[in-house]
């Protein structure tokens, strides 16, 4: 049960850090693009996406925090690099099988794929640290 629960809270973190990044990106693009060109699409691109994208991420680690899920930091780097993974997975799935969604639904696409990714990174993470208080075996290895 506890498991399920830092699923869903690191998938809702996920999503709303998903959604931010795809809202931050067409204000962010209109700043830098005031004209169009291939030198603002090669700017967007290489400056653009990975500065909100880390941004975003630690967000999520704030978030996390805030939410007092431990362990916050690899959660969010792991969740953070599984939600491009599977965003990359799925638009280039959906462009395969020509799938035509609406104008607006990136941003849904994006909130569940880095909620997936975030949600998956919880269950990696939850192992990590081991036990701090050091009685791993106290009493029970005779």
């Amino acid at each position: 049960m506890i498991s399920r629960m830092r699923a869903v809270t690191a998938g809702l973190v996920g999503a709303l850090c998903g959604a931010g990044w795809f809202a931050s990106l067409q204000p962010s693009g209109e700043f830098l693009c005031r004209d169009s060109g291939l030198e603002c699409v090669v700017g967007l691109i290489l400056l653009v996406v990975p500065a909100l994208v880390i941004v975003w991420g630690v967000v999520g680690w704030g978030l996390l925090r805030l939410a007092r899920f431990s362990p916050a930091w690899p959660t969010a780097v792991v969740g953070t690099a599984g939600a491009v993974v599977l965003l990359l997975i799925s638009t280039f799935g959906l462009r395969f099988v020509q799938v035509q969604l609406p104008e607006d639904a990136g941003i849904f696409v994006v909130a569940i794929a880095a909620a997936g990714g975030y949600a998956l990174a919880a269950a990696v993470t939850a192992g990590y640290g081991g036990r701090r208080d050091r009685t791993e075996h106290s009493g029970q290895d005779g």
